[in-house]
């Protein structure tokens, strides 16, 4: 394996770790959403629903619907409260990523012995 390749994957490490620990954040408030749906007798399809995943990113003015049940408004309402810095540190994690790339491809490339 080059140096380059080796660089690279150290280099990426980080932003890969980071944006796994944020989609772990991310499902923990899942399942206590979906806990206090229960509560009330209700259940929180958010991971059977694609159109309610996509409002949740795209449109969160939308996301909470005229027909939901209390339950649901509140579990839902915990959601859109992590929303914003949930994407933040995703964005985050991704420019970890591609900069990491660069960085440890150069510094692998800049250290390695010329042959």
């Amino acid at each position: 394996m080059s140096a380059g390749t080796v660089g690279f994957f150290l280099g990426v490490a980080p932003g890969l770790a980071f944006t796994l620990w944020n989609l772990g954040r991310a499902q923990r408030a899942v399942n206590e959403a979906q806990r206090t749906a229960r509560e009330h007798g209700a259940m929180l399809g958010l991971t059977f629903s694609p159109s309610s995943r996509f409002y949740y990113l795209f449109r969160p003015a939308k996301f909470i619907r005229p027909h939901d049940s209390e339950g649901i408004c509140q579990a839902k309402a915990q959601l859109l409260a992590m929303r914003k810095l949930f994407l933040r540190r995703h964005v985050l994690g991704g420019l970890l990523v591609v900069l990491g790339g660069f960085v440890g491809v150069g510094i692998a490339l800049g250290v390695a012995p010329s042959s």
